[in-house]
C-alpha cells in the first residue's frame, strides 16, 4: 500500500505558482493547475506514489526547461544552475538530475564558464578578484587554475596602465595616489604593478 502523506500548506509564491509543502517539508512550486489535478488542499492527504507520479512526469521537465531557457542567453555554472532552481523550490532530487542530464548534453560545464569568465573580467578586474569570485561560485580550484593558464589575456601591466590612464589624470595619479592604490586593490591588481604603472605614465608625461 503507498504511503499517504498530509499537504501542510499552499504557500503563495507569485502570481502563478504555490509552494507546495508535504509533511511540513517543502516538497515543490505548483501552479493552480496542478493542485487543481492532484486535487490537493491543506490537510489534506494524497498517495505518495502520486507525488511520485506528478514529480516524473511534470516537475523535472520543468526544471529542464527552465534551465535550458535560461542558458540560451548566458552560459552558467553548475551552482548558478543549482541556486535557481532551489529558488523556483525544486527539491534535490530534481535539481541533481536536471544538473546531470545538462551535463550529458554538454550545457553545463565549468571549465568552458570559467575561461569565459576570465576573458569577460580581465580587461577590468585582476586575476585575484576574478579567482575569488569563481571560487564563491563553488568553481574547483583545478578548473580555476586551468582556465587562467588557457585563456589568452593580456599583460597584466597593460591592462592595469589602461586602466589607470582612462580613469585618472596625471594630476590625480600623483597626488591621490593612495585612493588610486585602494581602487585597483579593490579590482584586484598587485599594488607593486599598479605603482610601477603609475610611474611610467608619468614619466612619460613629463
Amino acid at each position: 500500500m503507498s504511503r499517504i502523506a498530509t499537504v501542510t500548506d499552499i504557500r503563495k509564491i507569485d502570481d502563478k505558482r504555490f509552494c507546495l509543502f508535504v509533511d511540513y517539508e517543502p516538497f515543490s512550486s505548483v501552479y493552480a493547475s496542478d493542485i487543481r489535478r492532484l486535487h490537493l488542499a491543506c490537510d489534506g492527504e494524497i498517495e505518495w506514489s502520486k507525488l511520485e507520479e506528478f514529480r516524473r512526469d511534470y516537475l523535472f521537465k520543468r526544471a529542464m526547461n527552465k534551465v535550458v531557457n535560461s542558458i540560451k542567453f548566458s552560459d552558467k555554472c553548475e551552482y548558478d544552475i543549482r541556486q535557481k532552481l532551489k529558488d523556483l523550490y525544486y527539491d534535490e532530487e530534481i535539481v541533481d538530475q536536471t544538473i546531470d542530464k545538462l551535463k550529458s548534453y554538454g550545457y553545463i560545464d565549468d571549465y568552458r564558464y570559467a575561461c569565459g569568465y576570465v576573458r569577460r573580467n580581465s580587461a577590468k578586474k585582476g586575476i585575484r578578484v576574478i579567482r575569488f569570485e569563481l571560487q564563491a561560485k563553488h568553481i574547483g580550484q583545478d578548473i580555476i587554475d586551468l582556465a587562467v593558464e588557457d585563456s589568452d589575456i593580456s599583460d597584466e601591466s597593460d591592462r592595469i596602465t589602461y586602466i589607470l590612464q582612462k580613469k585618472y589624470t596625471v594630476e590625480e595619479l600623483t597626488e591621490k595616489r593612495d585612493k588610486v592604490y585602494a581602487y585597483m586593490y579593490s579590482k584586484g591588481f598587485d599594488r607593486r604593478k599598479v605603482s610601477e604603472c603609475i610611474r611610467n605614465i608619468v614619466s612619460d608625461i613629463t
